[in-house]
């Protein structure tokens, strides 16, 4: 029986950074009486979802998503209270489409414009086609840009395009919203697509401009951050002076909101499948909050009409793509599903491309590459690069014992991950409800035999998970190409496809407290 000898792992100690000083806090005033409120109408990770997709658990028959019903939802509830709306986006704005793509995003941010964003923060998804890019992407978007944490290595001051932050006046209330990109973004993005920039940490970053947009006469902070749910809550504890986070980077849905302190955290999911509103109720002597409440709201297709401003900003650049991406790659007698924390169908034939482009011992891979569903029918190249939109990302092979590999597994297991590695060449089985860092219980390759802890395997994987700090020093590294090709030839070969995913990772469900030692 395989035995998992690791204990949990933990990667960062806690920093403990005095928190920014805050005006005291007075007694919350009675919800009761006369309040102002204020809307922040918030969206993040679109990825360039134009198009409605097929998602089941957030619209069961129906449709959703897609920018211009995403629009319609904006504007109903910008409309319900016209001059006390914010619209907020936390970033990764356009690479995941085929229209993005042809583009270098520019057509999404032109169709975007009609959204009249009061900020936009940076995700690292926007760094994906370099600076020159991201620049087109900003003038077509015509929106304020708040990167606070991006700075120029010549100088230290925000990068061109962005400010720090903006300050907005809503019915008498100043509010002040403070961008952030993700610190660690070289764990996503090439070094020549970042040069000339540095990204600050989170925490130092709002730690310099909290005390200034207060002494400028904030009533109210929001920060607008690409960092991750997790990130956003370690913010959080370190300031707490912040009142609201709006967030992005994790896909995270927060259907009420999180409260971490005395700061309401919120993101809505990705895809322009969902709408966030936070309410906040402020007092109008204090300026101060004295409730929040927060929901994310599903853009269902059949509920909602497309916006006729950004149809038509749209439709030549929809042509193009159907153009482009009406061949047909194959055929699926089913709905096609992929997953986050989940090695679905669609996962399985990515890694398996993967194993028998590279002729590696084994691989795993990062289960994020894949971003939706395959409908059932003829399956066009569109459908494809919809399923995996990531042009740039290549596939490494490198060498790494089989301590490490089971490292990688069981740092995707952790309770805050949001990815799963999907084995290929291996198969493995985990407890969720033991320890972090010991999470599987066995790990087998083909033949049954247990994968070897001290030998040394050749393992294929995504350049992504290869700059984890597990194998970011492994010998033997070898760039080989893009992923993308290698899945649309994958299932070309094996078409016609059912839904039919192995086992390869089980998810064991635990003993019943009667029944554990």
């Amino acid at each position: 029986m395989f035995r998992n000898p690791m204990h949990s792992l933990r990667l960062l100690g806690q920093c403990h950074i005095p928190a920014v000083p805050d005006r005291a806090r007075p007694q919350p005033t009675p919800v009761t009486q006369e309040t102002i409120q204020i809307d922040l109408v918030h969206v993040n990770d679109l990825h360039g979802a134009v198009d409605p997709m097929l998602d089941g658990a957030t619209g069961g028959d129906s449709l959703v998503g897609g920018l211009s019903r995403l629009k319609t939802a904006i504007d109903r509830t910008r409309a319900e209270n016209p001059q006390g709306t914010l619209v907020l986006n936390a970033g990764d704005l356009a690479e995941g489409s085929m229209i993005a793509y042809l583009t270098r995003g520019r057509s999404v941010a032109e169709a975007m414009k009609p959204f009249k964003f009061d900020a936009v923060a940076l995700g690292n998804h926007d760094f994906a086609w370099g600076q020159a890019a991201l620049s087109g992407m900003i003038g077509a978007l015509s929106a304020p840009i708040v990167a606070a944490n991006v700075v120029k290595t010549s100088d230290g001051t925000v990068m061109d395009g962005a400010v720090p932050y903006v300050m907005k006046e809503v019915q008498g209330v100043n509010v002040a919203v403070i961008g952030l990109d993700t610190p660690n973004i070289r764990h996503y993005v090439a070094d020549e697509k970042l040069e000339g920039l540095d990204f600050k940490g989170g925490t130092e970053t709002v730690a310099r401009y909290l005390p200034e947009v207060r002494a400028k006469g904030a009533d109210v902070v929001v920060v607008l951050s690409h960092m991750g749910f997790e990130e956003d809550r370690k913010l959080a504890r370190d300031l707490p002076g912040i009142d609201v986070i709006v967030g992005g980077h994790s896909h995270t849905k927060l259907p009420e909101g999180h409260r971490e302190g005395e700061t309401l955290i919120v993101q809505a999911g990705s895809l322009s499948k969902f709408m966030g509103r936070a309410t906040l109720h402020i007092d109008p002597i204090t300026r101060r909050i004295i409730h929040s409440e927060a929901r994310v709201i599903p853009v269902l297709v059949e509920e909602l009409s497309p916006d006729p401003e950004v149809e038509r900003i749209l439709a030549p650049y929809v042509a193009e793509a159907e153009q482009v991406g009406s061949r047909i790659m194959g055929v699926a007698t089913e709905n096609l599903r992929h997953g986050h924390r989940e090695a679905h169908k669609l996962n399985q034939i990515h890694a398996d491309s993967l194993l028998k482009a590279s002729g590696a011992d084994l691989g795993i891979c990062n289960s994020r590459t894949l971003r939706n569903n395959v409908p059932k029918g003829e399956v066009t190249f569109k459908d494809l690069y919809s399923a995996l939109p990531f042009t740039e990302e290549n596939y490494v092979v490198l060498r790494a014992t089989g301590r490490e590999v089971l490292v990688e597994i069981e740092d995707d297991l952790r309770d805050s991950a949001t990815e799963l590695a999907v084995p290929t060449g291996l198969r493995y089985e985990y407890d969720p409800s033991l320890p972090e860092g010991s999470r599987v219980v066995s790990c087998t390759l083909p033949d049954g035999s247990p994968l070897d802890l001290d030998r040394e395997y050749t393992v294929v994987m995504n350049e992504t998970m290869s700059k984890k700090k597990v194998f970011r020093d492994a010998p033997g590294r070898q760039v080989l190409g893009p992923v993308q090709p290698l899945f649309f030839e994958a299932f070309q070969q094996g078409s016609p496809w059912l839904d039919d995913a192995d086992d390869r990772v089980r998810r064991l469900e635990p003993s019943p407290p009667e029944l554990q030692e």
